[in-house]
């Protein structure tokens, strides 16, 4: 996998690591979680070839020895539920904490450029922004402030983003809880590895 081209174009990365090995995925777009969700919900009986569409749609590379049916007890099903429970809030205090976490971004220099260029040329969009080169950028932000009649200055770095790896780890035991020893599925016959529950979880967030 080319690990830059995948932050490129998914933006947020989760990696997920234990002891056996990794995986790495991407998180759900609204409407194809909206779609899955309901008929987990609606046709329980479903529910695991649900997780393997969820593993098969969002795992861009894992380094664990075998196959997706023959992985660890409960693996597939902990990757995916993380997928799905990462994917979208929950409750309102999910949605604030992921509000509040989306405006602490905007204090990074580049997304104060763009918001800039974006007053003064409407028809640009962000993610049109943030494929120029740093270059082009500070030209089309300086000629921006001709536009606007006013000089950038960009906050203070102290509000730069920080990597929140822990704190979406601290959160992970509310999004989903798993129970490996009780989440055997599609396992090799000669499978003599005990399921553990140790991992962790960390977000590479594309800049």
């Amino acid at each position: 996998m080319r690990f830059n081209e995948a932050l490129k174009e998914h933006r947020d990365l989760y990696l997920f690591v234990t002891t056996e090995g990794r995986a790495m995925f991407r998180l759900l777009d609204y409407e194809s979680f909206q779609s899955l969700s309901y008929t987990m919900v609606a046709y329980p009986e479903f529910k695991f070839d649900i997780e393997d569409q969820v593993w098969d749609d969002c795992v861009l590379e894992h380094t664990f020895t075998h196959g997706k049916d023959y992985l660890p007890a409960g693996l597939v099903t902990t990757i995916s539920q993380t997928i799905l429970s990462l994917s979208c809030p929950k409750s309102i205090d999910d949605i604030n904490f992921q509000l509040q976490d989306a405006r602490e971004t905007l204090g990074d220099a580049r997304e104060q450029a763009i918001l800039s260029i974006c007053e003064a040329f409407p028809s640009y969009t962000p993610e049109v922004l943030e494929k120029l080169t740093w270059s082009t950028l500070m030209k089309r932000l300086a000629q921006s402030e001709v536009i606007l009649k006013r000089e950038m200055e960009f906050k203070n770095a102290a509000s730069q983003h920080q990597d929140d790896s822990a704190r979406i780890f601290e959160r992970l035991e509310e999004f989903t809880s798993v129970d490996f020893a009780g989440s055997n599925r599609q396992l090799s016959e000669d499978d003599q590895g005990k399921p553990t529950g140790d991992f962790n979880l960390r977000n590479i967030r594309g800049q």
